[in-house]
């Protein structure tokens, strides 16, 4: 088995981040939140709407996947503005999670934090109506 691969995200990815996307929770997980359905990364159409150039989506976000054995298994968003590198959404297949897959993309991006001149990164999460926070 081949070790994990960190590179920037092409248009050729969008079909591979929407599978990551839509198979990353089991059925029930999602319970009380908002279903991912609506997502920007639920469909091919929508991701490709979004896209801009390169790894960059309209918005200036930029997309980070992770590959294993040629297979795309997670992904990161981010971007920067003047003052902190905000992290969007970060999202892993399902059997390849708690394997340290999440940690390394975000490495890859404080990584590109730091060359930048970043000394903040943020992120937030999701919570339901009872304030329950999505797990991370």
């Amino acid at each position: 088995m081949k070790k994990s691969v960190i590179r920037r995200a092409t248009t050729k990815d969008i079909p591979s981040i929407v599978h990551v996307s839509v198979s990353s929770v089991a059925e029930g997980e999602t319970k009380g939140f908002a279903p991912p359905s609506w997502s920007t990364y639920s469909t091919t159409e929508e991701l490709g709407k979004a896209w801009a150039e390169e790894n960059r989506l309209r918005d200036g976000s930029e997309i980070i996947v992770a590959e294993k054995n040629g297979k795309v298994i997670g992904f990161i968003v981010f971007k920067g503005d003047s003052a902190h590198m905000y992290i969007d959404n970060i999202d892993i297949i399902k059997d390849e999670q708690r394997r340290g897959v999440g940690r390394a993309l975000v490495e890859y991006v404080e990584n590109i934090a730091v060359t930048n001149e970043y000394f903040t990164m943020k992120t937030d999460t999701t919570e339901n109506a009872k304030g329950i926070p999505w797990k991370s």
